[in-house]
C-alpha cells in the first residue's frame, strides 16, 4: 500500500477511533526520511466551541517532557560540565536522600533510568504548594520501597532533581534553558512550558476526562488546567515539577523533536547541538523492566527504560517512545530508528490510550503490516481494566467487619496531622462527621469500621474509597496519627501523618 493510499485509509481510521473513544480531538505528525508526511489535527481542540484541532494546536505533552530533560543533561555532558556516572553530591552537595548509601551513589543515570529504589511518592507533590527547591529538599523524607539499582519504579522526583541540578550548572532556569538549548536551536517556536501560555494562545486544546458516576469510556467533562500555585509567569517561576511534564507543544514542532534523535542530535541544516556519543546513552537501556507500563501485547518484546525513552523491540524493531498524561491530556512521541520514522501524537482527554493505537497502526504501515487493529485493542484493553483502580484500593481496607464503632468521639479525630515531605492533612469535625483537607480539596470520610474511614472523593488521582487509619497513643490512649496507602507500588508502606499537639 502507498503512503497516498494509506493515509487516506488513515483518515477514516482516525475519525472512526475519536469516535470509539468518544475523545475530543488528536493531532498526529509522521516524518519519514526526513520528509514530514503527515501533521494534521482531527476533531475538536474545544468542543464547547466548535473549535478545531490542527497541526498547530497546543497539547500539554505531560511526560513526554522527561526526555527534553535528559537531553539538557547531555548537553552539559558534552560541555564538560556533568557525568552520567558520577554522583550527584559532587554537583549539589546540599541534597540527600533517605539513605546515606544512595545519597554518597545516585548518579544521574540512576535519577533518570528511575532505578533510585524510590517509589513515587506522587502525592508529595501533585497539587501541593512546595517550590522546586522544597521538592528536591524533601527528598531526603521519601522512603524507598525497593533497594537501590535493582528495580525499575517509574517516579518523577528523579526528574524533578535532574532539572535542579540543570539549573544549578547553569545558572539558568529549567525553562530558560530549554528555550536557549533545545527549542531555539530546532525551531520549536510554539513550544512553550507556562499554563499562561497555553491558555492564552488562539490555537490551544482545552483538557477534558470522563464525567464522574460514568462508565469511564464516555461522555466527556472540560476540567481546568493543572496550575501549580507556586507557577508565576512574569516572576520566571515554571511549575515546580516543570523537568518531570510541563511542557506544552504541538505536533508540529514535536516532529522536529523526533528528527533531532533520528539524525543523531543534529538539526536538519547539520548542526549539532547534542553528541552523537550523548544521544546513544540517552537511547540505551539502563534499566529492564519486568512487564511493560503499556498494553501487554505479543507484538513487543524485551522492554527497558533509557534516559527520558522507553526502549523496546516492536515486531522485531527497535523502538523508542514515551507517553504523558497530565490533567486533561495525553501524548504518545516516538520513533524507530532503523526505519527513519518518527510518530506524535497527542490528545486532549485525560489518559486516553487512542494516540498509542493511532500511532503504532502508522508503525505497522511503515513495516508493511496490515493493521493491527490497534484502535479497537487498546479500546478493549482500557475498558476491561474498569474498576481495577477501586478494586486494587480495597486491598488496603480488607474485608469490613460489621458492628464496630469509634474508640473516641468524633471531635477527637479532628486537628492538623504533619508529615515531613509532605502538606499538612487537616481533619474537622462537623455535626459528627469528618472531613479531611488534604491536597487542596476537601473530603468528607464515611466510618468503615473500628478507627478506619474511607474517603467519598478521590485524594489527587486515586479513587474514592481510600482508607485512612487513625492510631491512639500507646500512653494515654488519645488519637495521635493517620495513616493512608499514599504509595501504591509493592511494597511500599502506608505513609503516617503525627498529630500536632
Amino acid at each position: 500500500m502507498t503512503d497516498q493510499q494509506f493515509f487516506e485509509k488513515f483518515d477514516q481510521t482516525v475519525q472512526d477511533g475519536l469516535k470509539m473513544w468518544d475523545s475530543p480531538s488528536v493531532s498526529i505528525g509522521v516524518i519519514k526520511d526526513g520528509k514530514v508526511v503527515l501533521c494534521k489535527g482531527y476533531g475538536m481542540r474545544d468542543v464547547e466551541n466548535k473549535l478545531p484541532a490542527t497541526e498547530k494546536t497546543l497539547y500539554q505533552i505531560g511526560s513526554c517532557s522527561k526526555a527534553f530533560t535528559s537531553a539538557l543533561v547531555a548537553i552539559l555532558v558534552d560541555q564538560g560540565k556533568l557525568s552520567w556516572d558520577t554522583p550527584i553530591r559532587e554537583y549539589v552537595p546540599e541534597v540527600t536522600l533517605y539513605d546515606d548509601f544512595t545519597s554518597e551513589n545516585c548518579t544521574l543515570r540512576d535519577l533518570l533510568s528511575h532505578r533510585t529504589g524510590i517509589p513515587r511518592h506522587e502525592y508529595s507533590w501533585y497539587r501541593t504548594d512546595f517550590t522546586r527547591k522544597e521538592l528536591v529538599e524533601h527528598m531526603k523524607y521519601l522512603e524507598p520501597n525497593q533497594p537501590f539499582r535493582t528495580k525499575f519504579q517509574y517516579n518523577n522526583y528523579g526528574y524533578i532533581l535532574a532539572g535542579y541540578i540543570v539549573e544549578k550548572l547553569t545558572g539558568k532556569t529549567y525553562e530558560e534553558c530549554l528555550d536557549e538549548y533545545l527549542f531555539g536551536p530546532l525551531g520549536m517556536e510554539r513550544s512553550c512550558c507556562y499554563i499562561d501560555d497555553i491558555r492564552q494562545d488562539p490555537d490551544h486544546a482545552e483538557p477534558y476526562e470522563r464525567p464522574e458516576g460514568g462508565d469511564g469510556m464516555h461522555g466527556l467533562k472540560k476540567i481546568p488546567f493543572y496550575l501549580a500555585s507556586r507557577e508565576d509567569k512574569a516572576a520566571g517561576t515554571g511549575a515546580p515539577f516543570a523537568a518531570a511534564g510541563a511542557i506544552d507543544s504541538c505536533a508540529e514542532d514535536m516532529l522536529k523533536w523526533v528528527q533531532l534523535h533520528l539524525l543523531g542530535g543534529k538539526t536538519p541544516d547539520g548542526k549539532q547541538i547534542i553528541s552523537q556519543e550523548a544521544i546513544s546513552e540517552m537511547h540505551k537501556p539502563s534499566m529492564i523492566l519486568q512487564s511493560p507500563l503499556d498494553m501487554p501485547m505479543e507484538e513487543t518484546q524485551f522492554w527497558c527504560y533509557g534516559m527520558g525513552w522507553f526502549a523496546e523491540v516492536f515486531r522485531g524493531h527497535k523502538i523508542l517512545q514515551h507517553g504523558g498524561n497530565i490533567d486533561g491530556f495525553s501524548g504518545f512521541t516516538s520513533f524507530v530508528p532503523d526505519l527513519n520514522l518518527g510518530v506524535v501524537a497527542y490528545t486532549n482527554q485525560n489518559s486516553s490510550f487512542l494516540h498509542y493505537a493511532l500511532g503504532r497502526t502508522v508503525i505497522d504501515h511503515y513495516l508493511n503490516i496490515e493493521d493491527g487493529d490497534w484502535v479497537k485493542r487498546y479500546y478493549d484493553f482500557v475498558a476491561s481494566r474498569q474498576g481495577d483502580t477501586k478494586k486494587a484500593m480495597e486491598r488496603f481496607t480488607g474485608e469490613q467487619v460489621e458492628g464496630t464503632s469509634l474508640s473516641h468521639n468524633p471531635a477527637d479525630y479532628a486537628g492538623t496531622y504533619e508529615r515531613k515531605g509532605y502538606s499538612p492533612c487537616v481533619i474537622r469535625e462537623q455535626e459528627g462527621t469528618l472531613v479531611m483537607e488534604f491536597l487542596d480539596r476537601p473530603n468528607t470520610l464515611k466510618h468503615f469500621h473500628y478507627d478506619t474511614f474511607v474517603t467519598t472523593d478521590i485524594v489527587g488521582e486515586l479513587p474514592p474509597g481510600i482508607p485512612v487509619h487513625f492510631h491512639t497513643a500507646e500512653v494515654g490512649g488519645r488519637i495521635d496519627s493517620l495513616a493512608m496507602p499514599l504509595v501504591t507500588e509493592a511494597g511500599g508502606d502506608l505513609i503516617r501523618f503525627t498529630k500536632k499537639d
